[in-house]
């Protein structure tokens, strides 16, 4: 599937840019009946369905799709947007409730952008619903979705003391709503100014109720935080199309200076200019040049656009390998082959001791044995694959260089 994915991505792009790009048309008019299948497929992975559909009807190209691939295209924008209209009923109703109460709310991400940035609720699909409140109003809140018949959602994802929300929860039928107090985990190393924040929001009306939004100053940060820091490009082409279609819909009304020297103060100038420049470059964003240019980032490695581009078209299902492996086997460093070589056959007893918590510490060098064959079993016929093998060589490399970009978006001083 890997290996497939890539080209489709590239395929969807062509499609979802339809007259925007003058050679666009032509492009498709290549397009096999299996490369059609895969461009669909590909949208339901990247989560832009509904807007295949729209911009295939609204492009000259939508004679070149097949009758059988239009239909099925339009069959699942249907699903979407009824899935749109519950998720609606149900943002209404909470934050009818909220306001009741008399507690303000801005709401997040893709309720905002769906209603009130892509102009079309259907357009733009959702898997849950992000609201933030201030924080001393986070146990009303809670108290409130409990008392409407909400619970939390099965903990699978550790300890939410130190997020930027509390656990998710959810009623029977519904979608998981996430209430934050911030837009990112206050243990990151920015600077968010939340009362910032609540002091530039703008009143809106979403889902027929008055609520608040973020400026769009901070929705543009709070996007392209959340699409490289947060989510380090899981989103796929959904988070830099959001971007995308918010700097359409704000147009000249956006204050790049403002949007400039906040991404300073919060210190994430890094993550908003890699996503800026990549959406520019991608899906032709009208970014301005000199925004860019005060956002690079000293000494930057242009390389991280065409891995972070890979990235969304590959997506995180893409690593076939560890990264210590990679590293291992790419490195043309003979000495720091033989250190990652050695850190990974001979770690610490402490390491030892949590990778086989069960085990008896008096006999724990006997571990090592059961690491070195686990190792063995894992690596032995990868290893000899990536000998023999043209393409596992190249998803070993692909990985190292994957590496590279997480590294690049872990490191804040970077």
């Amino acid at each position: 599937m890997t290996g497939d994915r890539v080209p489709a991505g590239e395929m969807l792009l062509d499609c979802l840019r339809g007259d925007d790009d003058p050679t666009g048309p032509r492009r498709l008019g290549w397009l096999s009946d299996r490369d059609w299948e895969l461009v669909v497929q590909e949208s339901t992975v990247q989560g832009v369905t509904p807007l295949l559909y729209h911009r295939l009807q609204a492009a000259s190209s939508s004679a070149i799709v097949p009758a059988r691939i239009h239909g099925r295209l339009r069959d699942l924008a249907v699903q979407c947007a009824m899935e749109s209209l519950r998720l609606y009923r149900e943002l209404a109703e909470i934050l009818g409730a909220l306001r009741a109460e008399g507690i303000a709310v801005i709401v997040l991400k893709g309720a905002y952008l769906a209603e009130a940035v892509y102009d079309d609720r259907a357009l733009r699909s959702m898997r849950d619903v992000d609201i933030m409140v201030r924080k001393y109003d986070l146990a009303r809140v809670e108290a409130k979705l409990v008392e409407m018949g909400y619970s939390q959602l099965p903990d699978r994802t550790g300890d939410f003391s130190t997020r930027h929300h509390l656990h998710p929860v959810i009623k029977p039928g519904g979608v998981p709503i996430e209430i934050h107090w911030t837009i990112e985990s206050p243990t990151a190393p920015f600077d968010i100014d939340i009362d910032g924040l609540w002091d530039r929001a703008r009143p809106a009306t979403l889902a027929g109720v008055d609520v608040l939004v973020l400026s769009p100053e901070d929705l543009l940060l709070h996007l392209c935080l959340h699409t490289a820091f947060h989510h380090q490009f899981e989103l796929g082409m959904r988070g830099c199309w959001d971007i995308l279609e918010t700097a359409r819909r704000f147009g000249d009304g956006l204050d790049w200076e403002q949007l400039r020297q906040r991404a300073r103060r919060w210190r994430i100038e890094k993550y908003v200019y890699l996503t800026l420049q990549l959406t520019r470059e991608m899906l032709r964003a009208a970014v301005p040049r000199r925004v860019l240019a005060d956002l690079e980032p000293k000494c930057f490695d242009a390389r991280l656009i065409a891995l972070a581009r890979a990235e969304i078209l590959t997506g995180p299902d893409a690593a076939s390998v560890s990264s210590r492996f990679a590293r291992m086997w790419c490195t043309a460093l003979f000495r720091e082959k033989v250190l990652v070589l050695a850190q990974t056959v001979f770690p610490s007893r402490e390491a030892i001791r949590r990778m086989y918590p069960g085990g008896d510490r008096h006999w724990v060098y006997l571990y090592y044995l059961v690491r070195w064959l686990h190792l063995l079993r894992k690596y032995g016929q990868l290893a000899w694959r990536v000998i023999r093998d043209d393409e596992a060589a190249a998803a070993v490399r692909r990985e190292h260089e994957r590496a590279d970009l997480m590294n690049w978006l872990r490191s804040v001083s970077a």
